[in-house]
């Protein structure tokens, strides 16, 4: 470990000025409001600075200030938490902005790994590995266009590579993290003292490195990451089907799981399938992906394929009540034309229809698109998700009751204009399911943010609606009580998921409660994530 540089000015706030630059730390109360609110609806405190540091000694520099000012530190990546986890709960709160610490430090195709700065997005790494036909395992959310990689690793999050490589989490092979007192701790390889920084081995004793992975910041700061490179694949198949009941799309995911031969493998209910109509898919785009698919593919099956994005408009999705979506990554196209070839068997044994291939084409072809799609229904309505995160013998069962739950409450969700939609997916052999609650009400600064000002204009006026919110809120709470009763686990547990009441082991309490100790005694790390105060 090493320990910060001293700084100059008794006041906090001046004191992160001298370090990073006046132009990079606000006590703004509008751009302290806006950096300290989540995606969550949920009460919080306003910070009371937002510093921005370029690099991990200022990282390091401005940590030591809080510590000596006795306040909290709350890291923040590209604010995509619907759960709280970086709303502080205190005041006297030092929030980090993690985004200008977004370099690539190290792209080492020999050892096989990259090493960045934590706010670093998918998408920048993304390309940048595209560059020298590597990637990463897991290679992003969705949501990559925004979303941190210390971010992400933070709430731990799964999609694209999850169906072979499993969460973020798993693709990482060492961390250096700033403590709670300013401190710089690494883990993995790269701490050992001979080493020269090389991060090729996450086991260099304990994997240490896990304390920090889906932690949602209550341990410390990732400052730098280091991660695993797969040589990227020579090629890249497509495939959809549509399913008449969830039961029947659920058992063919399960069954894929076990086979580990999608890359992705995400299903969709008839409201999501309805609504994509709304969200773009048009022809327009089907055409825009044709030069990424031949290059993805090759020859005529990638002319064959792009035909069929630009054929299939925007009401590919209509009638389908619910619709998997796969993809099949491979350094052959023989291979991943196997894989293929046996996932489609597996859904047609399950009474599965072949239909057109055009979403998960368009997703991989630009994976990391703008957010609007995935933070706002077509009309403008709030998005706010739940899940479970299960295995995957659990999941004809946890899907029945998400369908239960709905239908008990489709009375009172018609009468206030909430509607819902659901996600299926797995990571590896885990399986999740992802409920989502539609409704209008006010955006607010941060999400209209994200969205393209035609949208911006022509919902920002939406009022805010707090009898709708607290009814969708109360229906949030009681999918989040479901899972628990059946025994499911959650990614991103920020302080939304009552992750210390889940823990029935009291000896694994006390280890938490025991790191938390050594690594934040006065407990000003991030307070109440993980639920930890």
């Amino acid at each position: 470990m090493s320990s910060p540089a001293p700084f100059q000015h008794p006041d906090p706030a001046a004191s992160i000025a001298q370090i990073v630059g006046a132009e990079h730390c606000t006590t703004e109360v509008s751009q302290r409001r806006f950096y300290s609110t989540d995606l969550s609806f949920a009460p919080g405190k306003i910070a009371a600075i937002v510093a921005r540091p370029s690099n991990t000694a200022e990282l390091a520099a401005c940590v030591a200030v809080a510590a000596a000012a006795g306040m909290a530190v709350v890291p923040r990546g590209g604010g995509m938490s619907y759960t709280q986890g970086y709303q502080p709960e205190r005041s006297d709160t030092l929030l980090i902005d993690l985004r200008r610490m977004n370099q690539i430090l190290e792209i080492n195709t020999e050892d096989m790994f990259v090493r960045v700065q934590a706010g670093c997005t998918w998408k920048q790494l993304f390309e940048a590995l595209g560059q020298v036909d590597c990637r990463t395992p897991y290679f992003g959310p969705l949501s990559g266009m925004y979303a941190t990689i210390g971010g992400t690793l933070a709430q731990n999050s799964l999609f694209l590579g999850s169906g072979v490589y499993n969460t973020a989490a798993e693709s990482a092979l060492g961390l250096k993290v700033v403590l709670a007192d300013g401190r710089v701790l690494q883990t993995g390889s790269a701490a050992h003292r001979n080493s020269n920084s090389n991060g090729f081995w996450r086991h260099f004793g304990p994997d240490l490195t896990g304390i920090f992975t889906a932690d949602t910041g209550a341990f410390g700061i990732k400052a730098e990451v280091t991660l695993r490179l797969i040589e990227a694949p020579a090629v890249t198949l497509f495939m959809s089907f549509g399913f008449e009941t969830l039961a029947d799309m659920l058992t063919v995911q399960t069954i894929l799981a076990r086979k580990r031969i999608c890359a992705e493998c995400y299903g969709f209910d008839p409201y999501y399938n309805k609504s994509f109509e709304g969200q773009g898919f048009t022809f327009k785009e089907g055409l825009a992906v044709l030069a990424d698919v031949v290059r993805q593919e090759g020859g005529i099956k990638g002319l064959w394929s792009s035909f069929k994005v630009a054929a299939a408009g925007k009401s590919f999705l209509r009638e389908v009540p619910y619709s998997l979506h796969m993809t099949f990554d491979s350094y052959a196209k023989e291979v991943a034309h196997m894989g293929l070839q046996v996932a489609r068997a597996v859904c047609l044994a399950q009474r599965g229809h072949e239909i057109d291939n055009t979403l998960p084409t368009v997703f991989r072809a630009h994976p990391f698109g703008g957010v609007r799609t995935l933070l706002l229904g077509a009309e403008g309505e709030v998005w706010l998700p739940i899940h479970g995160f299960m295995p995957l013998s659990k999941a004809v069962e946890v899907g029945a009751a998400t369908e239960a739950f709905l239908a008990d409450n489709r009375a009172l969700m018609a009468e206030n204009g909430i509607k819902s939609s659901y996600l299926t997916c797995f990571s590896g052999t885990e399986f999740v399911i992802e409920p989502s609650l539609y409704w209008h009400d006010e955006l607010g600064d941060f999400r209209l943010s994200l969205i393209e000002p035609e949208f911006q204009a022509k919902w920002k006026d939406i009022p805010a609606d707090t009898a709708k919110r607290a009814i969708a809120l109360r229906l949030r709470q009681g999918l989040r009580d479901l899972y628990d009763q059946h025994g499911c686990c959650h990614l991103q547990l920020g302080k939304y998921y009552p992750f210390q009441e889940m823990i029935a082991n009291e000896p694994l309490k006390d280890l938490l409660q025991g790191v938390k100790a050594v690594l934040d005694p006065e407990h000003r790390m991030n307070p109440g994530a993980l639920g930890l105060r």
